[in-house]
C-alpha cells in the first residue's frame, strides 16, 4: 500500500488525496488546509476505495464543493458592501486590499489561515509599515472574509480577527514641530504645496480637510472655514487668524477649479493635492539625502545645534493643539476646533504637556 505521504498533495493551500479509479490516479480535494485534518480524511478516502475494490457499495461521496479563491471573495464584498460607503472610506479599504492582493491572490479561501496572514504582517512590519496601517489591512481582510462566510463559501473562524488581536494599535508619539524645522522644510516645497502646509500648520486641520477645501467653504470676511466632510462625519466651523486670512487672500485662484489649494501639473492638468502625507514624507527624505545646510542649499542641516529634526505632516496638527493649550485656549474649544470625536482625545495633549521636560 502506498505511504500516506505519497497520497497527499498540498496545492494552493488545500490538501488533495490521490485515489485510483479504474486503474487511473485521480486527485480529490479534501477541502481543508490543515494537514492533520487532511490525514484523517485521507483514511476515509482509502477506506471507501478498499470497499469498492471488495465489491461493496460505499456510501455516496459528498457533493463536490466549488473552490472559491480570495479574489472571488473580494468581488463579492465589493458588490455587496462597498456601495454606499464614503469615498474616503472606500479608498482606504481598496488601498489595503491592493496591498494584500500580492500575498493572497490565487489562494483558496480555505487556505487563508492565521499563519498565512501572520507571514503578511511580518513582511509589512519588516518593510517599515506602521502597526496602525497593518491593522487597517487586516480589517479589510476581515470584512471580505465575513462577506465570503455569509455567502457560504468558507467555514470556520475569521483568521484576520485572530491576527488583529496580536497587533496592538500603537499611537504615534506626540512630537511638536520646531519652527526652524518647518521653515527649512518650506524652503524645499513648491509654492503651492508650501501654502497648503502653512495652512495645516496654522489651523491644525487634517490633511484631507485642507487638501479638499473649496472656496465656497471659506468666508474671508468673517475669517472662518466650514469643514462639511470630516473624519467624524460632524461638520464644524473654525476661526482663522488674521495672518491666515491674509495668506488665503493672496492665493491665486484657478478659473475652473473650486479648490483653494491646487497644483498646475498632473496627469489631467491642474488638480487639487492628493497623497499629501506621502508627498510630504518624500520632501523630508530628499532633503536629508542632500545633506546641504538650509542657508547654503536645498538640503537640511544635519549637524550642530540647528540640526533638522524630521517630522510627519500629522505632527503639525499635534503642534497646533499643544500650542493652543499653552496659549490658554480651553480644552473643549481645542477639541471642537480640531474636530475630535471626544475630549478624551484632546486630553492626550494635556498629558504630554504634564510630562514634557521643563
Amino acid at each position: 500500500m502506498p505511504s500516506t505521504a505519497r497520497n497527499l498533495l498540498l496545492r494552493n493551500g488545500v490538501w488533495y488525496a490521490r485515489i485510483q479509479i479504474n486503474g487511473r490516479d485521480v486527485w480529490r480535494s479534501l477541502r481543508t488546509a490543515d494537514e492533520r485534518e487532511a490525514r484523517k480524511r485521507l483514511k476515509e478516502v482509502r477506506r471507501q476505495a478498499e470497499l469498492e475494490r471488495a465489491g461493496l457499495t460505499p456510501p455516496p461521496p459528498p457533493p463536490p464543493e466549488e473552490i472559491r479563491l480570495w479574489e472571488d471573495a473580494v468581488v463579492r464584498w465589493s458588490q455587496t458592501h462597498l456601495p454606499g460607503k464614503r469615498d474616503s472610506t472606500a479608498k482606504r479599504y481598496l488601498t489595503s486590499l491592493a496591498k494584500v492582493e500580492a500575498h493572497l491572490k490565487g489562494r483558496p479561501l480555505a487556505g487563508i489561515t492565521q499563519a498565512v496572514l501572520n507571514d503578511y504582517v511580518a513582511e509589512r512590519l519588516e518593510d517599515g509599515v506602521t502597526p496602525a496601517t497593518v491593522r487597517r489591512d487586516l480589517t479589510a481582510v476581515s470584512l471580505v472574509w465575513r462577506a465570503a462566510k455569509r455567502a457560504g463559501w468558507v467555514r470556520g473562524e475569521n483568521p484576520a480577527l485572530a491576527e488583529l488581536e496580536e497587533i496592538k494599535e500603537l499611537r504615534e508619539p506626540i512630537r511638536p514641530v520646531r519652527l526652524r524645522d518647518l521653515a527649512l522644510l518650506l524652503r524645499r516645497c513648491p509654492p503651492a504645496f508650501a501654502a497648503l502646509i502653512r495652512f495645516l500648520a496654522r489651523t491644525g486641520c487634517r490633511q484631507e480637510e485642507g487638501a479638499s477645501l473649496e472656496w465656497q467653504d471659506v468666508d474671508l470676511a468673517r475669517g472662518t472655514v466650514t469643514f462639511a466632510r470630516t473624519k467624524t462625519r460632524s461638520p464644524r466651523v473654525i476661526r482663522l487668524s488674521p495672518r491666515t486670512v491674509a495668506m488665503l487672500r493672496a492665493l491665486p485662484r484657478h478659473p475652473r477649479l473650486t479648490y483653494v489649494f491646487w497644483h498646475p501639473g498632473g496627469k489631467h492638468g491642474p488638480d487639487r493635492f492628493r497623497n499629501v502625507a506621502s508627498n510630504f514624507r518624500e520632501l523630508v527624505t530628499r532633503g536629508l539625502r542632500s545633506g546641504a545646510t538650509g542657508a547654503e542649499g536645498d538640503g537640511f542641516r544635519r549637524c550642530g545645534p540647528a540640526a533638522f529634526r524630521p517630522f510627519r505632516c500629522h505632527d503639525l496638527r499635534h503642534t497646533w493643539g499643544i500650542r493652543a493649550l499653552q496659549r490658554g485656549m480651553p480644552i473643549f474649544d481645542v477639541s471642537r476646533h480640531l474636530g475630535h470625536a471626544t475630549v478624551q482625545t484632546t486630553e492626550g495633549y494635556v498629558r504630554w504637556l504634564r510630562q514634557a521636560p521643563g
